[in-house]
Order: structure tokens, then C-alpha cells, then sequence
């Protein structure tokens, strides 16, 4: 959810701007520096800060290799880290004014172990000559240093106290309104049920959370609306068309669904992930319980379409044609040498002319830094392979090398095959069975899709904008500290 990476972007910001160019008109550094930045009510944020703030990241971005950004991508990492220090100072009054405390003990500890690791990762000289560049020395950086970690606190106690309070009266941030479709309100307990999948699906298949930019988050939201809007609508269409489904039929798909979660979380971690879209476990099972309804309505209008399609064998014929290579298992054993220089790649052809040159140069070019790849594949079928790899390697034989390089999207091959497994070739008789369910399904998704739209077409849908509870929260206090940033400053 938003609110957990706004945590760690408060905790660990990465973000680094860099001054850069060169103008005529000469600046008076401690002039510069005492621009005021941002203003929080009648508090003052100068350029010095936001300075600081630059020496910290810009170090961090030194640390781990990574280039500083440049153009447009700098301008917005300057707004980025704007709103980010206004964000801590606007939690940090929050918390001070409810009275909210922190410990302070051990700041001076803290702080001094990050400076340690700045001066051991850069080296001294380095460390110094990024604080002389931005106008510091190391007891001024120091104590902003200090001072940014127990701001932190601050803010962080703030985002506690907030949590808290949503925790204690989340039902009326579930009940509220997402959606209406043809009169029937959807609320926000559906939408955070849909979208603590759409992260687990995301975070199985990428080790990360789903992207938390506002660009990204509008239309994860968008996509997650027109989802339950389509669900509602097909399930209905169901209805209508008289179809109607087993208690039996509903507990089987209710299970299926109950392993999505339960293969990874037992009932203690299920409930702690829940909370972070601020639902129980009963919740969840309400709403699963649900969506299995739907589907199994859904599924069973699409298997009705099923009885007015019709394939012929024509059909089926053609389908074989355009698709034959991939009933064919033959295999073929190869190793390669791969390099982006199709000059190169013909030099070291010049040094191959059987098997035994082939595997000279293939151990010669695990070295050779000209070389993206040079690695024994194995075993793969024609399909496995991009089409003008895999016509190379299968047009020759064992014990052969590739007369000429081959290119692909990734570069030019030298191929050689140490072994081959011809395999018979399906007929269209074996086939037709399995071609003759894949045409019928083709279609009845075609049906599916057509009656989906004219169903959409004529249902009345209307939308509400999806905030996430703590970014909003972020917005109320800037509007209630009246906090303006002036990014033209920096």
C-alpha cells in the first residue's frame, strides 16, 4: 500500500539532484543559501537545508555506483525531494502539536554511525570534498545530520498515531463508496480485497511491490475499478440469461480461491497481511465467498456460449498448418558463442573449421570480454529458441558448426550441435481433438468479449477517485501547515 512506501521513503530517501552548467552571472554562495524554499505557515525552510539534504544523497548515490540523473528526470528528483523534506516537517509538527513523543537517545550514536560509513566508503578526502562542494564542514553536516534523524522520528511517530486511528475506525474508510454500477454502490472493502491480490499476484512474480508513483497508482486504481465493474455486470448478465449454479459448485471455487493465500500465509500471517488493507479475516471470507459466486456464475455463461459454436474441418486444417512446428519435439544439443560485432564474430570463424576449433575458441572467449555469451544450451526443442536460432541449429547436423554467424535480436551466433533427437511428427488426426477445443475456445472468448462491451455499454457506471488514506492525510497537512515549496529556488 502507499502508506508503507512512504515509511521507507521517509526513512531511506534515494533521490539526488546535481547542479550543473556554468553562467556568466556570478553567485554569492551565502546569498544562495539563505533562499527560503519552502514555507510551513510562518516557518522558514532555506536552501542551506535543502543543501544538506543534497550532500546526504548525493554521497548515497556515490556509494552505490549509480549515476545522477540529468534534464527533466532532474527537475522532477528536485520537486521529489522537496515534497519529501516537507512531508517530514509537516509529520514532525503533527506529532509535536498531539503531543506525540519520541526517544531521543542515542541520536548522537546514530548519526555518527552513518557519517562513519560515508568517510569509510568514500574515503576521507572524498567525504570532505563533497562537504567543502556544498558549502559544509563536518560539524555542520553533523548536526543536520542530527537533526534529519530525529525529525524522522517525529514523522514516524506521526505515521504511528496515524495508523493507529485508521486501525481503531476503518469501517468507515471501507465503507466508503468506489464505485455504482446501474444504481448498486460498490464499497471501498472490495476495492482493498482486489487490490491486496493485484499486489500479491505482482510481488510473486517481480520480489516488489506494486509501483507507487501517483502516474502508476491512478491507473492500477483505473484497471482495479473497470475489473469489479466487468465482474458485477458478466455476473448479472448470467442471471439474466437464466443461468444458476450449485451450492457445490459455489464451495468448490470457494476452496480454489482459499488456496491463493493459504499456500503462502498460515492464519496468523494472513490476518497481519489483511491489515495492511485494513480488512479481517472475516472480511476477506465475505468477500471471497462472494467473488466465488461471480465466477462460477460468469464461467458457467461463458460453457453456454460453447453450444452455438461451430468449427469446421477446414478450420482445424489450417490451424495444424500455421502451427505444426510447435507439435514438433525433436530436440537438438548446442552450444554458442554469441557477440554483438558480426565483424568479430566472422574473425573468430576464421579459426574454426571442425568441432575441435569450435571448442578452441568457445574456451577462449570465456575470457574474452568481447564476448556476451559463450555456453553450453543443452537440449531445446525449435520452439524454445527465437526463429532464426533455431532454423540454424536444426538445418545442421552433429558435429557441425555454423558455416557463417548468425544473427538474432541478441547479437551474432557461431552454433555448434553435439547432438540431435528426431521426434515423429503429431498427425492432423492425432491433433484434432485438441485443435477443435482450442478454435471453440477462441470463440467463445470472442463472444464473450462482444457481449461483455454491450453489456458495459448500456450499464451506468460512475467512478470515485481512489485515494490512498495516508497520502490524503499528507494532503490535509499541507493545506492545514499552508505549506508552499518554491522548487525555482534550487
Amino acid at each position: 500500500m502507499g502508506k508503507k512506501k512512504i515509511i521507507i521513503a521517509l526513512l531511506a530517501v534515494m533521490m539526488i539532484v546535481a547542479t550543473a552548467g556554468c553562467s556568466l552571472i556570478q553567485v554569492d554562495p551565502e546569498k544562495d543559501l539563505q533562499k527560503v524554499v519552502i514555507e510551513i505557515g510562518d516557518e522558514k525552510v532555506l536552501k542551506r537545508e535543502f543543501n544538506s539534504y543534497l550532500t546526504y544523497h548525493k554521497m548515497v548515490y556515490e556509494l552505490n555506483g549509480q549515476a545522477l540523473p540529468e534534464g527533466d528526470e532532474l527537475d522532477l528528483l528536485k520537486e521529489d525531494i522537496l515534497n519529501t523534506i516537507s512531508e517530514i516537517k509537516v509529520l514532525k509538527n503533527k506529532a509535536i502539536e498531539t503531543q506525540l513523543e519520541i526517544d531521543s537517545e542515542g541520536l548522537d550514536e546514530e548519526a555518527q554511525t552513518y557519517l562513519d560509513s560515508f568517510i569509510e566508503g568514500l574515503g576521507e578526502e572524498e567525504y570532505s570534498s563533497f562537504l567543502e562542494e556544498n558549502y559544509m564542514d563536518a560539524d555542520s553536516f553533523k548536526e543536520f545530520f542530527k537533526s534529519y534523524l530525529e525529525d524522522v522520528r517525529y514523522a514516524n511517530a506521526a505515521i504511528e498515531s496515524f495508523n493507529d486511528d485508521l486501525n481503531e475506525n476503518k469501517e468507515e474508510e471501507l465503507s466508503k463508496v468506489v464505485l455504482t454500477i446501474g444504481g448498486e454502490e460498490i464499497l471501498k472493502d472490495e476495492f482493498y480485497y482486489n487490490l491486496s491480490k493485484m499486489e500479491f499476484d505482482y510481488y510473486v512474480s517481480t520480489g516488489s511491490g506494486l509501483p507507487a508513483d501517483q502516474e502508476s497508482l491512478e491507473f492500477i486504481y483505473d484497471e482495479l475499478l473497470n475489473k469489479i465493474s466487468e465482474s458485477r455486470i458478466m455476473y448479472q448478465e448470467a442471471v439474466d440469461k437464466g443461468i444458476n449454479a450449485s451450492q457445490d459448485e459455489i464451495d468448490k471455487e470457494i476452496e480454489n480461491l482459499e488456496a491463493y493465500f493459504s499456500t503462502y500465509f498460515d492464519e496468523e500471517a494472513l490476518e497481519g497481511f489483511l491489515s495492511e488493507y485494513y480488512l479481517s479475516v472475516d472480511d476477506y471470507n465475505r468477500l471471497l465467498k462472494d467473488e466465488a459466486v461471480r465466477i462460477v456464475y460468469i464461467e458457467k455463461l461463458q460453457k453456454q456460449m460453447e453450444t452455438g459454436v461451430t468449427v469446421t474441418s477446414e478450420e482445424i486444417s489450417e490451424y495444424y498448418e500455421e502451427n505444426k512446428s510447435s507439435y514438433d519435439t525433436s530436440s537438438v544439443s548446442a552450444k554458442h558463442i554469441l557477440t554483438e560485432s558480426e565483424s568479430y564474430a566472422k574473425e573468430m570463424m576464421d579459426s574454426i573449421d571442425d568441432a575441435k576449433g569450435f571448442e578452441e575458441v568457445f574456451e577462449k572467449a570465456q575470457d574474452d570480454e568481447n564476448i556476451k555469451e559463450a555456453s553450453d544450451l543443452g537440449e531445446f526443442t525449435y520452439n524454445q529458441m527465437v526463429t532464426e536460432f533455431a532454423e540454424a541449429a536444426f538445418a545442421l547436423g552433429v558435429g557441425e558448426v555454423s558455416s557463417e554467424p548468425v544473427q538474432s535480436q541478441y547479437g551474432y551466433h557461431i552454433i555448434y550441435v553435439y547432438d540431435k533427437s528426431e521426434a515423429d511428427l503429431p498427425t492432423l488426426a492425432d491433433k484434432t481433438d485438441e485443435i477443435r477445443q482450442i478454435l471453440v475456445a477462441g470463440k467463445v472468448s470472442e463472444e464473450y468479449e462482444t457481449v461483455k462491451s454491450a453489456a458495459i455499454e448500456k450499464t451506468d457506471i460512475s467512478k470515485e477517485e481512489i485515494k490512498d488514506p495516508f497520502l490524503a492525510y499528507l494532503e490535509e497537512l499541507k493545506d492545514e501547515y499552508k505549506v508552499k515549496t518554491y522548487p525555482s529556488r534550487l
